[in-house]
């Protein structure tokens, strides 16, 4: 039986944004030729907007159908009806279209009810429930202050003196519960600085946990300095431990290193290196502390961006089509993928994708420093090189999972569950690199990666809930339905394990949950299942993209 849908955003779409609309068939004849679509007021009755179906091509098995209705400039509810001739083809349900749209209808949800519950659900009301179970893991909060810390920045603009005062309650949950993870550290005799990965179930060191938490606390220590000055000079302290900690101890061992993940060959032995993403989370985390006042690891963060850049892929030899994207060690063959969180070990808290936030800050701070210009030629190349042609080269503009030898991109293959942290932060990076560049064509992706959390993905089937613990619905043989990923939110939304409102699951995946089962490959890339566990990293990420897309639309569109 084929399976076909019409897909288009659950939450509503932002006008001025890219505004499109997909159609998905394994018929490639479903919609012929010549087709047209309309947009139809739904309070009227009128057609605004008529316009012919665009053909995009094949993938994931289906044929895609684009329906791009960006020139849309009124707010207000539609209709979208997909005509052949004067039949109807097939029909979307009301669709709300206004300036800001998605961050009026989600972002207090999620930012702030959401995290106030799961501070309330959290073991001993320490920290937050940061997952469908009890888990407190020391990656989650790190992450998610990070996300909070770009709306406390930046959104606080949008949002009400007492909600603000609620988002400083929630980082400093964040942070109090990283800080309770240091002292346990310390008291059961690790080194000093050291921070534990959770309480009470995994009282070991990740180093990337550490670097995640060096930028939580020193970003959080500048943000409340003037609403707690003395918790913020204590963040800023355990910071510079963490970091002076990383300074001086070795990168994560081999154990709980996936080579189907990272698309490693099954001989390869893990060197004793840093991985790519984490030199970048500490080169963040330098600069962030510089910022600070904490001025003498200017040279250390220089030297490990000296590493990173040593680690691009040339375009003199380009893996496939692609270039300026990292080998994932000094001493490897292949290249970091997006997403490599799985269990607790080597890859855990790996889930910000080539995020050169941190490179893009030096080149801001250190303007005038010698190697600057190589700083900024790093980032061109990994935008142009890789980034924004990889992210286009699927209908959504989505962030694949990353290249694998032998079979090139793929975009769902690799992780034991679905990556929407991931998908959201390339939203941001996306975003930045509009900044960077001044080049719009980057706003497809940052769109396209938030909007396929809002409802704009490939579809939910009778097959996706093979990859589902819980959640389950009533979807007839043959068809494909949006649903917003985010629970509570949406004409359609997901389920998820806590079932709190603004949670937002882990969503589409090659992987059933939480296994690593199937070799990634060209045949068996595709959005098979959906995997259904909430995760606040996957909010951060969420917060986060809104956050920095509405500042850009701020100062390059001049939308306030």
């Amino acid at each position: 039986m084929d399976v076909t849908g019409l897909l288009y955003s659950q939450i509503g779409y932002d006008l001025k944004d890219p505004m499109r609309a997909l159609i998905r068939s394994t018929n490639p004849a479903y919609v012929p030729e010549g087709a047209l679509f309309e947009i139809i007021d739904n309070t009227t009755g009128r057609v605004v907007l008529q316009k012919k179906v665009s053909y995009w091509g094949e993938l994931w098995r289906s044929t895609w159908w684009e329906l791009d209705f960006s020139e849309l400039d009124c707010a207000g509810e539609y209709l979208i009806c997909v005509k052949v001739g004067t039949d109807e083809l097939c029909k979307s349900e009301p669709i709300k279209v206004a300036r800001n749209l998605l961050w009026d209808e989600t972002i207090q949800t999620v930012a702030l009810e959401q995290l106030e519950e799961r501070a309330r659900l959290a073991r001993n009301q320490r920290g937050w429930k940061d997952c469908g179970s009890e888990w407190r893991e020391l990656n989650s909060h790190a992450t998610c202050v990070i996300g909070l810390c770009d709306l406390m920045n930046t959104g606080f603009h949008w949002l009400s003196a007492p909600d603000v005062e609620r988002l400083a309650r929630q980082l400093m949950v964040g942070c109090d519960y990283i800080a309770s993870c240091q002292d346990k550290a310390e008291r059961i005799g690790l080194p000093k600085g050291a921070i534990i990965h959770e309480i009470p179930n995994h009282m070991l060191v990740i180093p990337g946990d550490v670097a995640q938490s060096v930028v939580a606390l020193t970003r959080t220590s500048r943000l409340i300095s003037e609403i707690d000055p003395e918790r913020s000079d204590a963040y800023l302290q355990r910071a510079t431990m963490a970091f002076e900690y990383l300074l001086h101890t070795q990168p994560a061992g081999p154990e709980g290193f996936s080579h189907l993940n990272h698309g490693a060959p099954a001989n390869f032995q893990v060197p004793d290196e840093w991985m790519t993403r984490d030199l970048l989370m500490m080169i963040w985390g330098g600069v962030e502390l510089w910022a600070s006042g904490i001025l003498q690891y200017k040279d250390a963060v220089i030297q490990m961006a000296q590493q990173v850049l040593q680690r691009q892929v040339p375009a003199e030899r380009p893996e496939g089509d692609f270039y300026g994207h990292f080998y994932t060690f000094e001493h490897c063959d292949f290249t970091e993928k997006a997403n490599i969180h799985h269990h607790v070990g080597h890859d855990t808290g790996g889930t910000f994708p080539s995020y050169l936030v941190g490179l893009i800050e030096m080149t801001k701070r250190w303007y005038d420093h010698p190697d600057v210009s190589r700083w900024r030629e790093a980032i061109k190349n990994f935008a142009y090189g890789y980034f924004l042609p990889a992210c286009s080269q699927n209908p959504f503009y989505l962030l694949p999972e990353g290249y694998f030898k032998d079979q090139g991109l793929l975009v769902f293959c690799g992780p034991w569950h679905g990556i929407n942290t991931s998908i959201a932060f390339a939203s941001t990076l996306a975003t930045k690199l509009e900044a960077f560049t001044g080049d719009r064509a980057f706003r497809n992706i940052a769109v396209g990666n938030i909007q396929w959390i809002a409802g704009l993905h490939a579809g939910i089937t009778q097959q996706s809930f093979d990859g589902c613990t819980f959640w389950r619905d009533e979807i007839e043989p043959g068809v494909a339905l949006p649903y917003s990923q985010i629970y509570g939110i949406g004409t359609r939304y997901t389920g998820c394990w806590a079932e709190i409102k603004g949670s937002i699951p882990n969503g589409f995946s090659v992987n059933p949950q939480f296994k690593l089962a199937v070799e990634p490959t060209r045949e068996a890339d595709g959005p098979w299942l959906f995997t259904d566990e909430d995760w606040i990293p996957h909010s951060a990420g969420w917060v986060s993209a809104l956050t920095m897309l509405r500042e850009n639309k701020v100062y390059s569109d001049g939308l306030k």
